[in-house]
């Protein structure tokens, strides 16, 4: 009888496992394959203070591309690039699957991505905590991105202006350290207030009466940033519309609000979509890429194209 009541045990235990492994399986293939879904997504801001020039102006937002090579994701990504038509596009941070990841790699993905590609008002990124120092350095020369960091750029159109600042962030475990250490939310302040280092695209610089008018808010200004744990922080120095990632949406979003893979969202105050803070708008993109494990669920990717309404 011991012996028979044991063969039973052993036959339910080994038939849940089995249940369970075929659950797990089943959760991670279809993670798998959400996680290849990319798809576009597009969204009317409304403003009232828009420059008449830049109703209608077109921005393409990508965030954490989180590439090692050019695989389904990217392949994907090249064919909504091709079909998608924008003013200008803007990456918010974590080109790179991870900081180690070999530069050569990242860069011919980034090569096949955008190349023979053209937006009026040009690629402009700032940098994710996945981004290397060495790999900021090279982007301006191995691509056609702008990489802003602490700085920002001013778009001409039909006599009308339009800043774009930008904030990078780095983060102490990330093994980049020195000058390249610095917090976004301190430098939000800095950027909207100070007297800061600004290009006019194309290629001329604007005089002080122009920077002078960005940073007291009389220009209408668009902050990139990769966290967007600070939309009050922007909201108080009168940023108009802030465009971040970093969240990837939770990447695994598991029921009561939990997460397996990144921040889950309790911990965090914005996690992904559209939101406000007093007059200022923020759009927070679930990113492209995944992170440690190519699978995604609750959470897919998504570039988004982004059109400025004048109200």
């Amino acid at each position: 009888m011991r012996m028979a009541r044991l063969r039973k045990r052993r036959r339910v235990l080994l038939g849940a496992a089995g249940v369970l492994l075929g659950l797990l399986a089943a959760f991670a293939g279809y993670g798998y394959w959400e996680a290849g879904q990319l798809a576009l997504a597009q969204r009317t801001l409304v403003f009232d203070d828009l420059p008449p020039a830049f109703d209608g102006f077109r921005i393409l937002h990508l965030s954490d591309l989180h590439t090692a090579g050019f695989g389904r994701v990217e392949r994907r990504l090249r064919r909504i690039l091709e079909a998608t038509p924008a003013d200008l596009l803007v990456f918010t941070g974590d080109f790179k699957a991870h900081v180690n990841t070999p530069d050569a790699r990242v860069f011919d993905s980034l090569g096949r991505l955008f190349g023979g590609l053209e937006y009026p008002y040009g690629l402009i990124a700032v940098a994710g905590n996945h981004d290397s120092p060495a790999f900021l350095m090279a982007l301006p020369d191995r691509t056609a991105f702008y990489c802003l960091v602490r700085s920002g750029l001013v778009l001409e159109r039909r006599g009308e202006r339009l800043a774009l600042l930008g904030v990078a962030t780095v983060r102490p475990n990330d093994g980049i350290r020195g000058e390249h250490e610095m917090d976004e939310a301190s430098w939000v302040g800095n950027l909207a207030r100070r007297s800061t280092p600004f290009g006019l695209l194309p290629d001329d610089r604007p005089g002080p009466l122009v920077c002078d008018a960005v940073n007291r808010g009389e220009v209408f200004r668009i902050l990139l940033a990769h966290v967007p744990d600070f939309l009050r922080k922007a909201s108080a120095e009168g940023i108009d519309l802030v465009l971040a990632g970093d969240t990837h949406g939770a990447q695994v979003r598991l029921p009561f609000n939990a997460s397996l893979i990144v921040k889950p969202p309790e911990e965090r105050r914005y996690v992904a979509g559209h939101f406000t803070e007093g007059r200022t708008q923020m759009i927070v993109s679930r990113g492209i890429g995944t992170l440690y494990v190519p699978i995604r669920f609750l959470a897919p990717p998504e570039a988004i194209l982004l059109t400025l309404r004048r109200r």
